[in-house]
């Protein structure tokens, strides 16, 4: 029981803190940063990964921009539908909704520029 513990404490996941970003009473959007490595693919990229949260009992069509607005771009665009009350999380893994923004890419070669994490355009609908 205690080694589960440990574990827990060290998993990534667990202990990762989540930014707020956003919120009102259907939606909240927080953000945190984590490294992305594939080493064997020769990547080491950072990601701003997103959690949305639902925070009503109906379903809910969210979209946004991946990007402050006035940097925006046609693959900025996010839409996806959350159920009552789901939370979607981004992640490093492949996922057809990808709630990830690159932040830096992390290889010794490259030289050290930050994307700074901003959405834009939030919009959330209702779906009776």
């Amino acid at each position: 029981m205690l080694l589960h513990f440990f574990c827990l404490l060290l998993n990534p996941t667990f202990s990762q803190e989540w930014i707020p970003y956003y919120e009102d009473d259907k939606i909240s959007i927080s953000y945190t940063s984590k490294v992305c490595d594939d080493r064997q693919n020769g990547f080491d990229f950072e990601y701003y990964l997103i959690k949305v949260t639902n925070r009503t009992d109906h379903t809910l069509v969210v979209n946004f921009n991946k990007s402050a607005e006035e940097a925006s771009k046609e693959e900025d665009k996010l839409a996806f539908v959350l159920t009552p009350n789901e939370v979607k999380t981004g992640s490093c893994d492949y996922d057809p909704v990808k709630l990830r923004v690159f932040k830096a890419d992390r290889r010794s070669n490259k030289t050290a520029r930050v994307d700074i994490f901003a959405l834009s355009k939030i919009n959330v609908i209702e779906v009776y």
